[in-house]
This record gives C-alpha cells, structure tokens and sequence, in this order.
C-alpha cells in the first residue's frame, strides 16, 4: 500500500490522480523513487497485465512520463 506522504508526492505530477495511484499499487509501486529511470511504456504493459485487458492509452503513458520524470528529479 502506497503511503499518504507517497500519495502526495506522486500527486505533484501533472495528469496523476487517484486512480493512476490504485494502478500502480496494482503493480507493486509503493514509492515514487521506485520509478527511477523507468520506461513510461513498460509501466503500462504492466498494469494492462495486472488489469487484464488494454486499458493505458497515450494520456496514460504521457501521465507515467511526468511521474517518472518527477522521480528522476527527486535526490
């Protein structure tokens, strides 16, 4: 379970929300710097799998490029 204090950081992102945050919960993600140098692409394969279904278009992916770039900035 992600904590409130991580809640809050990734919510710093643009395009991230609430659900965005259950997503990556769903993947096992509990903390922003977890997404260090990650590839925005391969985060939603991811969660696609974890749903089961295709369900990260474009805005999805764009939305884990601000979160990963947020995480790429944090020391």
């Amino acid at each position: 379970m992600i904590a409130q204090d991580e809640r809050k950081s990734m919510r710093r992102a643009h395009s991230i929300g609430p659900q965005m945050i259950r997503y990556l919960e769903e993947i096992g993600i509990e903390r922003i710097s977890e997404l260090r140098g990650a590839d925005p692409h391969e985060i939603a394969m991811r969660i696609d799998i974890a749903l089961g279904r295709k369900h990260m278009n474009s805005l999805g992916v764009a939305a884990l490029r601000n979160l990963i770039e947020l995480a790429n900035e944090q020391p």
